[in-house]
């Protein structure tokens, strides 16, 4: 398992002394399950789990998870590109939205990416999400790209530089 600085896991905002963040492991694979992926099935989230964790051993991806009092809240990913890198799959259980968690655990990404030496950052959202489009664009992110995937909703690409 890759190690990164504990100083990386201090938000850049505040939050409620009771959060903390930390990288996924292996005890995490239920919790995240129930939590954050309950509309996949057991077999489709232990693919995502172990392939997930196999590209943070390798550095090219950082899993890292939010929780309340040892309680699982949320989650989100850095994913390491060869030309930047991606936050992804942000997501915080619905009583724990509007505190500021979410900005701080893209502030905490955001910290990863540059202790990885990356300087371009994206981050996608649906176009039926506001709330997050407008996070994202108060944290200095821009729209750069809209995608419409076969299978999925419309989304926004948005881009800034970290470096």
């Amino acid at each position: 398992m890759i190690s990164l600085p504990p100083e990386l896991f201090t938000p850049p905002s505040a939050v409620p002394p009771y959060i903390a963040f930390r990288l996924a492991q292996e005890a995490d694979r239920r919790p995240l399950h129930a939590t954050c992926y309950a509309e996949q099935t057991a077999f489709q989230f232990q693919d995502l789990f172990n392939h997930v964790l196999r590209l943070q051993a390798q550095g090219r991806c950082f899993w890292l998870v939010i929780t309340a009092y040892d309680r699982l809240i949320g989650n989100g990913q850095l994913v390491i590109y060869p030309t930047g890198a991606e936050c992804a799959n942000l997501f915080m259980v619905p009583e724990y939205r509007g505190q500021g968690i979410g900005t701080a655990l893209v502030g905490v990404l955001t910290a990863v990416a540059r202790h990885q030496h990356v300087t371009d950052l994206e981050i996608g959202v649906t176009t039926d999400n506001p709330r997050a489009l407008a996070l994202y664009q108060r944290l200095g992110f821009q729209e750069d790209r809209r995608l419409h995937l076969p299978n999925s909703k419309p989304s926004i690409i948005l881009h800034k530089e970290i470096g």
